[in-house]
């Protein structure tokens, strides 16, 4: 496997075991899934989403890397570009019968922008601290110290969390589903923000060992 491959791969491990202790936490808030059922589907497929896009912009920012363009000439609006089309597969597979959703970029495109900008950072500095033959432990301990990683990894998925919120907001034509569907956002929302800590500090370790990671 490639450093790209393992990035991604990384990626996507972390994304669905934010998502999986997200959904666990919510347990509390049984009557609105139960209410709701269709948004455990919605919430794998949105996770799916994400990890896809992900790898887009990784993909593109080693791309860049490997050329030679500084991280700085990296043309965001075209990434988030391509992220569209991600969005429209997201859109074509997700069937829920008399619901209707209308993605409205303005609502959430500075956010994203700053995702796209905030793993593309993250690409070049683990492959410019990543020599061959190292593992991908090494280039995380090469790049940062153990608190900085903690906070990038808590922005990339902070950032994530308000455009997933965004998105939920995005839900349209629900009549008298409305409030409980405000309710699950609202609740899916403060879960994520909830395990965003823990789940970082045990990625932190799993890197550096028994170092003190301060929450």
């Amino acid at each position: 496997m490639n450093k790209v491959d393992i990035l991604c791969d990384k990626d996507r491990m972390l994304m669905h075991d934010f998502s999986r202790q997200s959904l666990s936490r919510m347990s509390s808030h049984a009557t609105v899934l139960g209410v709701l059922p269709f948004f455990s589907t919605y919430q794998d497929t949105n996770v799916k989403k994400e990890v896809d896009k992900d790898r887009l912009i990784i993909r593109e920012a080693a791309a860049a890397f490997e050329s030679g363009r500084p991280v700085c000439d990296l043309d965001l609006e075209e990434i988030f570009e391509k992220t569209k089309d991600v969005d429209k597969i997201f859109l074509g597979n997700l069937a829920i019968p008399f619901f209707t959703i209308s993605v409205r970029y303005s609502d959430f495109a500075d956010i994203r922008i700053q995702r796209i900008w905030r793993i593309s950072r993250s690409v070049y500095e683990l492959l410019s601290h990543w020599p061959e033959g190292a593992s991908f432990t090494d280039a995380v301990r090469n790049a940062y110290p153990a608190d900085k990683f903690r906070e990038v990894l808590v922005e990339i998925l902070h950032l994530y969390n308000e455009e997933t919120r965004m998105l939920g907001k995005s839900i349209r034509h629900l009549g008298p589903f409305r409030a409980a569907v405000n309710a699950y956002t609202e609740a899916l929302h403060q879960a994520m923000e909830d395990v965003m800590s823990s789940l970082t500090v045990s990625a932190v370790q799993r890197i550096y060992g028994d170092k003190t990671v301060y929450a």
